[in-house]
């Protein structure tokens, strides 16, 4: 994030020199009053001491005058002025931005004088909560960043900062009412009257809420706003495969299957799609039952990337829901080959080979299944964006002596199933039909598309 420059605080003055609402009224006029003194002589006496609880205590004082004003005198502008200022002093921003806000609803020409206070303050709180930004401590940054938008809402870039930091914390709600304050400043006069180069920045900067809108709507269960939010990206940028699938998605949430399968099927005629994509395809397609263009998706998935071992499971569950037996052998066949220790992939296998009056391959197939000592269950792989990927899942005891040490090798593919590298791990199962999590990452700069394992027991 970086820090952040001056840079509006002429725009009170140069509407007033153009005939602009300032100079249209004058508003109530400021009174000295013996408050408004001992507030001012409080605030000189704070910013002239050096030392902080002195600083403060001063500041307290001249916040009680200025209140004592208010309450006495609720229209002198110069009594909510005093006590803005002290607030600032004393840190309470949201106070000070209602003090400066009703100083200048009664005396509009207070726009111009504290314009440079209130950006100011502005930016040095913008500047002391963008670092704990890159510290992940959001709570706290977006605590500060509150403050700043309280004391000066005439640029967006606090509103977009804390639109996303809710996003991220999962304050919906609130992410939503900051995108629509950004959006309210974009259109407003404010935002017109700045250089090209400066709209031209914000613009920029708030290009990222779209995108965020959409994924927030979703995130906080709104499917059909979520649905329009993620067209309207779609209209901005035809053919982003990022988009449709998210589309897919939250009509599939939202419970509209139909729609939701139409936008898979426009997905999947794209072309380049990676493995990760089509293997979201397919397992849309599998939760709608559509089994047909499941089996279509996962078999071109697992023949983009073959040691895929999930885009072969799904493939050939997809085969056996469709009754497609005659095509669920070879593609069993490398699914265990990759996860020899898969019960349900030699189950699958034999169920085939069954139904193919294969009486031989139900044998061998089924034979293999009965005699495996453990059994590797619910595998399933995440691959990171920068690289790298999780594996999870479980060891299930089905005969091996309880407490023995099951040791396990996997290894990673990347582009064109090239080895990665690989990692080691070990469990020790229960008692008979007990499961051990297992639970590996494997850390790389080049994108993961495929793994397998070895194992080893005792």
């Amino acid at each position: 994030m970086k820090r952040v420059a001056t840079g509006l605080g002429l725009i009170a003055f140069l509407m007033m020199l153009a005939g602009g609402p300032l100079s249209a009224q004058v508003g109530e006029r400021p009174r000295d009053t013996d408050y408004t003194e001992d507030a001012e002589d409080a605030i000189e006496d704070a910013e002239d001491s050096d030392d902080e609880a002195e600083k403060q205590a001063y500041y307290r004082m001249a916040l009680e005058h200025a209140q004592a004003e208010i309450a006495e005198n609720p229209n002198n502008p110069l009594g909510h002025r005093l006590a803005a200022l002290a607030s600032l002093g004393l840190g309470q921003y949201a106070e000070a931005g209602a003090y400066f806000d009703r100083a200048m609803e009664l005396y509009p020409l207070y726009e111009f004088e504290d314009t440079g206070i209130r950006e100011s303050t502005w930016i040095d709180l913008y500047n002391q909560a963008s670092p704990l930004v890159g510290a992940g401590d959001y709570e706290g940054a977006v605590a500060i960043f509150e403050g700043a938008h309280a004391i000066f809402q005439a640029r967006p870039e606090v509103m977009i900062t804390i639109a996303q930091l809710y996003g991220s914390l999962g304050e919906f709600e609130r992410a939503l009412n900051y995108m629509g304050e950004v959006d309210v400043f974009m259109g407003s006069e404010t935002a017109a009257t700045a250089d090209s180069a400066t709209m031209a920045g914000w613009q920029e900067q708030a290009s990222v809420l779209p995108l965020l809108k959409a994924q927030v709507l979703a995130a906080d269960g709104q499917y059909d706003l979520a649905a329009d939010a993620y067209r309207d990206l779609m209209a901005m940028e035809p053919g982003n495969v990022d988009h449709i699938r998210s589309l897919a998605a939250v009509l599939m949430d939202g419970g509209r299957e139909e729609e939701a399968l139409e936008a898979y099927e426009q997905l999947l005629e794209q072309p380049g799609l990676d493995g990760e994509t089509i293997f979201a395809i397919g397992v849309g397609f599998y939760s709608a039952s559509d089994y047909v263009n499941a089996v279509a998706a996962f078999e071109k998935a697992a023949d983009l990337n073959r040691t895929d071992r999930d885009a072969l499971e799904m493939w050939a569950r997809s085969l056996l829901l469709n009754e497609v037996y005659a095509d669920i052998p070879p593609v069993a066949e490398r699914w265990v080959e990759l996860d020899p220790y898969s019960q349900n992939g030699w189950l699958i296998w034999a169920q085939a080979a069954n139904q193919n009056g294969d009486t031989e391959g139900t044998q061998a197939a089924m034979g293999t299944a009965q005699e495996l000592v453990v059994s590797v269950d619910q595998l399933q792989m995440q691959r990171f964006g920068g690289g790298g990927a999780r594996v999870s899942g479980s060891v299930i005891n089905k005969t091996a002596e309880e407490g023995a040490s099951v040791s396990m090798v996997f290894t990673f593919y990347g582009e064109g199933d090239a080895p990665l590298g690989t990692v080691s791990t070990s469990v020790t199962v229960g008692a008979v039909d007990m499961a051990e999590l297992v639970d590996v990452q494997f850390d790389s700069a080049e994108m993961v598309w495929g793994y397998s394992y070895e194992l080893m027991i005792g």
